[in-house]
């Protein structure tokens, strides 16, 4: 849970998140780096508050059974939320960019 919480999910899982709908939405990797950089410090942190309890719970009272399905469960859940956070200023338009 340890390494998973605070080592997998800041330094991998929210770069490769950062690079690949990046790429999808057809952003340079110049740009979703600089997006990375911008917004690291946030997704990690959310995230770490995010799956520490989910973890717990998780290990603590879901049965063996299930915890394939309540992880899946919950990783949608946050999933939705960095897809929130890495697209807010573009659907608000607060993009630094100014497009010509």
């Amino acid at each position: 849970m340890l390494i998973d919480c605070y080592l997998h999910t800041p330094f991998l899982l929210i770069p490769s998140f950062y690079a690949l709908t990046g790429s999808i939405k057809g952003q340079t990797p110049k740009e979703w780096g600089r997006q990375l950089r911008d917004e690291w410090m946030t997704a990690s942190f959310g995230s770490v508050l995010y799956w520490t309890p989910v973890q717990i719970v998780c290990f603590r009272f879901v049965p063996q059974h299930t915890r394939i399905a309540f992880v899946t469960g919950m990783s949608f859940f946050h999933k939705a939320w960095l897809s929130w956070l890495s697209n807010r200023k573009r659907v608000l338009g607060d993009d630094d960019d100014d497009e010509v």
